[in-house]
């Protein structure tokens, strides 16, 4: 998938620039990692919390870059220096041009929020593949295009990655992209240069406040998506619109913030798709739809409320673009669930156990509020929170954690560099605070001890809650990252729990 440009042609859209050296060469692709730098290369010299890459300049070089963009003074030798005043917006720019503008040729539906993103993605996606579409699908935990499956980079990939990514699907005859938009993307302008038909918002509460430093900036990052969707109304023939969550208290400051027609859906407000008479159990969810094109009523294998607001968003943009809200209902049922999403692992044990990516006070509230609808038993909650992130929120789990579970196992959720028994302490300040809590809880730093605790506590009706990491597949330590999947942990572990109870009975 090679693709060459003359660094010249790249240069004439960029403003406020100095450049020393040839600009007549050929460009063979853009990078901002220098240790993927290959012959012929431009290399992006960004400034992240662990490296500044202007401290890469000479690797990138012999690598073979041949243009080297900056934005600090630093000597260049054998590459021409381009100095702009933000290399991040010089390489949204510069990408875009690059890879030829592929959004413009794709319908791009972007969704934004802090939690129910990933799920509302694949919901989409689903709706719109089943109607025989060409689709692609880029998120936290995949990115496809087709049926072919990439390697994630992130939640949203830098623009290097991200406009070559597009391009391949324009390549590969996409017609609908549908990709989850990180607060951290919008900042730090990941997404600029992509041109949204559709922008989705989900919800906001409190999170990444390490990298926003307060609740403003990360709301206002949010806004971006709908703020600059687009400079007109229309995207060829085809009106954008944006996809607001009526019952979201944030919700006014996102319409202000919406540049095109707004649609919007919820549960307990008046909203142009709204669901009716809910209905939560252990099995699923179902509710009456009433839409502006219809009503019907959705039985869906997901569960809790916070999935009838994934399907609403899902919905809303698969109405916008024609789809019959019969084959809405039959692709949203039909989905048996999302991996790390409230992911049930069952191996034949008289009690549930549940994985699920909850990792905000909000998503803790949400899951946990919806096992209160339907667990005859205790819930047993195992939670922990990332080290090096928000501080703020570990005592607020932990508050959230104690009012819904009978019992809680405190453990650790990537602590990185940070020391795991610190966070677990300001997580148990949370606890203790909360005069309604349960049984009580215990505290086991080591995860594996804390998922086999929990499951040997667990009778029958009960329901086992292992939050926080969902789909990921590894724990980060200071030193090392290991292998980590709390669904395979869980389902060895009930594995011999069943045996050991077979061979008692024997």
């Amino acid at each position: 998938m090679e693709k060459i440009t003359e660094l010249e042609r790249l240069l004439e859209t960029l403003h406020y620039i100095d450049v020393e050296g040839q600009t007549k060469i050929s460009i063979r692709g853009l990078e901002c990692r220098s240790e993927k730098v290959k012959p012929g290369y431009i290399f992006f010299c960004l400034e992240g919390g662990r490296a500044d890459g202007h401290d890469f300049i000479p690797q990138a070089i012999e690598a073979g870059a041949v243009a080297v963009v900056l934005e600090k003074e630093r000597e260049v030798q054998g590459a021409s220096k381009i100095l702009v005043p933000n290399v991040r917006m010089a390489m949204a720019v510069m990408a875009e041009l690059f890879w030829g503008s592929p959004s413009q040729e794709l319908c791009l539906i972007g969704v934004t929020g802090t939690n129910g993103k990933t799920t509302t993605t694949h919901l989409i996606e689903a709706a719109l593949r089943d109607q025989s579409y060409r689709t692609a699908l880029l998120g936290t935990i995949k990115y496809r295009i087709g049926d072919e499956i990439l390697p994630v980079l992130a939640t949203t990939p830098e623009a290097v990655d991200l406009q070559k990514i597009l391009y391949h699907m324009v390549q590969k005859r996409v017609e609908y992209a549908v990709m989850e938009v990180s607060s951290h993307a919008l900042e730090l302008n990941r997404v600029s240069g992509c041109d949204f038909d559709i922008a989705v918002y989900t919800n906001i509460t409190e999170d990444h406040l390490d990298f926003h430093k307060n609740f403003e900036r990360y709301r206002a990052a949010k806004g971006k998506l709908f703020s600059q969707q687009g400079g007109s109304v229309l995207k060829g023939n085809a009106p954008r619109f944006a996809v607001l969550n009526r019952d979201d208290r944030h919700y006014n400051f996102f319409l202000r913030q919406t540049t095109v027609q707004a649609v919007s859906y919820g549960i307990e407000k008046k909203a142009d798709v709204q669901a009716e008479n809910i209905y939560i159990s252990g099995h699923g969810v179902s509710y009456l739809l009433r839409t502006p094109w219809g009503t019907e009523n959705f039985s869906l294998k997901l569960t809790g409320k916070f999935s009838v607001y994934n399907a609403l968003a899902a919905t809303t943009v698969a109405l916008l673009k024609g789809v019959p809200i019969s084959a809405i209902k039959n692709s949203l049922e039909s989905v048996g669930g999302i991996s790390g999403r409230f992911e049930r692992v069952d191996v034949g044990q008289d009690f549930l156990v549940i994985i699920d990516y909850a990792h905000t006070p909000d998503g803790l509230e949400n899951i946990l509020q919806a096992a209160k609808h339907f667990v005859e038993g205790n819930i047993i909650t195992i939670f922990g929170c990332g080290g090096e992130r928000d501080k703020g929120k570990r005592p607020v789990m932990g508050r959230i954690a104690g009012k819904y579970s009978n019992y809680c196992i405190i453990t650790s959720d990537n602590p990185r560099g940070e020391d795991p028994g610190r966070i677990i302490e300001e997580i148990e300040i949370g606890l203790r605070e909360n005069k309604d809590f349960g049984s009580g809880y215990a505290v086991q730093s080591d995860r594996f001890e804390a998922i086999k605790l929990g499951i040997e506590l667990a009778r029958s009706g009960d329901m086992v809650i292992i939050a926080g990491k969902g789909h990921e597949s590894y724990q980060v330590f200071s030193d090392c990252t290991i292998p980590f999947n709390d669904r395979e942990i869980a389902a060895e572990l009930l594995a011999k729990r069943i045996q050991s109870k077979t061979r008692e009975k024997s």
